[in-house]
């Protein structure tokens, strides 16, 4: 994967992430899970996002990290959430994605709630 050509993302701070997001809490959280939990926010141009941020203390998390990066940076659709950017520190792997009002994919699938039309 090393020859593949890079996406070029803007940049955002750590910063632009706790203003977006009200310092990650915890009513603008949309589902917590075991290897990340995902924030909605809106950045100062008004981009409404989701920031996934991965939970840094399961083990092989920063490896799996980069091999979703990785698929992002390769597998691009139109029927796919667009990744904005990605924020990374001593403390924090996040990834900045498009924020989907209707849900996740998961929510659609699995859900008793809700149906999808495919017709």
């Amino acid at each position: 994967m090393e020859n593949l050509p890079r996406i070029g993302h803007p940049m955002i701070s750590y910063r632009e992430l706790c203003l977006a997001t009200n310092n990650f809490g915890e009513s603008n959280l949309l589902k917590a899970g075991s290897f990340s939990s995902v924030y909605e926010g809106t950045l100062a141009n008004g981009i409404d996002i989701a920031v996934k941020v991965l939970n840094l203390h399961i083990e092989g998390a920063l490896k799996g990290f980069d091999v979703e990066c990785d698929a992002f940076r390769i597998i691009r659709h139109c029927n796919l959430v667009k990744v904005i950017s990605t924020c990374t520190n001593a403390n924090l792997r996040a990834l900045v994605l498009q924020n989907v009002p209707c849900g996740s994919l998961e929510k659609w699938l699995y859900s008793n709630n809700y149906n999808l039309d495919l017709h």
